[in-house]
């Protein structure tokens, strides 16, 4: 049965109306403080728009701003209803959207940009060290510091792919790069990504579930304007059917595009030129032409003589570090034993080999311990299995 409203005698048609309306936003104002830790009210745009942003610390040096404040403020009148006090337009699929711009209102948009120094040199200089199958590329990082250093200006390189078979630790050195050059880092693996526009640029507030870029927020939530971003194994970048993956990377890659890359849930421009890209992928031949032009790519060759044992004696170090004192530093000839094989087998087979040496009382390692951890290895690459119940035949399933 509808229920009918009948105005009080003592009141007008007209005034009920206004004193209904009234109810109406003093629930709805009441409804928001609750959604606040504060109880306060959404402030004004006019202070917002008066207001200076909060900046966090003084930095020093070269500046950016990451993302265009007159556009935020646009939106943020467009999505309140030409910034209606009331708030009373705003739709509650457009309310999460509205706090967020509002939130980032208060928020400074510059970020610092990172220009190299003297120890970056020095980093770097380790690092060759620590990874000599890359030295092509390191040599190519010191030339862009020693610009940095010169100009006084941030730190910047094209577009970097690196290329080779899996194994080589190219994901490891992207991490020790971004160390290296004093930046942040923001590292996606495209292999377990499902959606390259959610990735990058968000979706817009229709969709279900829809939420700003995890690119951009990224970027929002660090101290710098030029960070190192990995995409990693950017060759398995496969998605939804629908999607091109590909093609939403154009935005980032192409300098015009990635200088206001539009965040298609807050509908605010982003400032990504400056980021420092670098890609890895095991087959070149997966990507697309137009994307290999816009990488400067460089091919990780397989280490082999004395720079895979000073690989194998840099990382079985590490892994015996882990463990404290317990075990001695490894000899030459578990060195060299564990010079045969690729740089991700050498850390699965040290961490085996550690528990050989561990259950026999031993507090070192040894080549049979190496030689027996490498056995696990090799019938795990075979698909035999290790637990206790052998896998039956296809042909002898299902006879039960």
């Amino acid at each position: 049965m509808k229920t009918v409203i009948v105005p009080p005698p003592e009141y007008t048609e007209a005034e009920f109306e206004q004193s209904w309306r009234d109810h109406e936003c003093h629930i709805l104002l009441s409804h928001l403080r609750r959604q606040r830790a504060d109880g306060a009210l959404p402030r004004p745009l006019e202070e917002l728009d008066q207001e200076e942003p909060a900046a966090a610390s003084p930095i020093g040096g070269p500046s950016v701003a990451i993302f265009d404040r007159a556009a935020l403020l646009k939106q943020i009148r467009l999505a309140d209803g030409q910034g209606e006090p009331s708030g009373a337009s705003v739709s509650s699929d457009e309310q999460p959207r509205l706090a967020q711009l509002r939130a980032l209102a208060g928020h400074d948009a510059m970020r610092r940009l990172v220009v190299a120094d003297p120890t970056t040199r020095d980093r770097l200089g380790l690092l060759r060290e620590e990874c000599p199958g890359f030295v092509e590329v390191i040599a190519l990082v010191e030339r862009a510091v020693a610009l940095s250093a010169v100009a006084g200006t941030a730190i910047a390189f094209p577009p970097l792919l690196l290329a080779g078979p899996p194994g080589l630790g190219k994901t490891h050195f992207s991490r020790r790069l971004a160390a290296a050059l004093g930046v942040e880092q923001h590292a996606f693996s495209c292999a377990t990504n499902s959606d390259a526009q959610a990735l990058l640029v968000g979706h817009p507030p229709t969709w279900r579930g829809a939420r700003m870029g995890v690119l951009t927020e990224a970027l929002l939530g660090g101290e710098t304007g030029n960070p190192l971003v990995v995409l990693d194994e950017v060759d398995k970048f496969v998605t939804h059917s629908t999607e091109k993956p590909y093609n939403t990377l154009l935005g980032l890659l192409e300098p015009e595009n990635a200088s206001a890359l539009v965040d298609e849930y807050l509908r605010i421009p982003f400032d990504l030129s400056r980021c420092l890209v670098i890609a890895t992928a095991n087959d070149l031949d997966i990507l697309p032409d137009f994307i290999q032009d816009r990488f400067l790519v460089v091919t990780v060759a397989l280490p082999d003589g004395a720079m895979l044992r000073a690989i194998a004696h840099r990382m079985a170090t590490e892994i015996l570090a882990a463990h404290g004192d317990a075990f001695a530093p490894p000899g030459e000839a578990v060195i060299a034993r564990l010079a045969s094989t690729n740089p991700r087998g050498i850390r699965r087979i040290v961490t085996l080999a550690l528990g050989f040496a561990a259950l026999a009382g031993r507090r070192y390692l040894t080549v049979e311990d190496v030689a027996d951890a490498e056995a696990i290895v090799s019938k795990q690459g075979a698909r035999e299995p290790i637990g206790f119940i052998r896998s039956k035949p296809k042909d002898e399933r299902g006879r039960a």
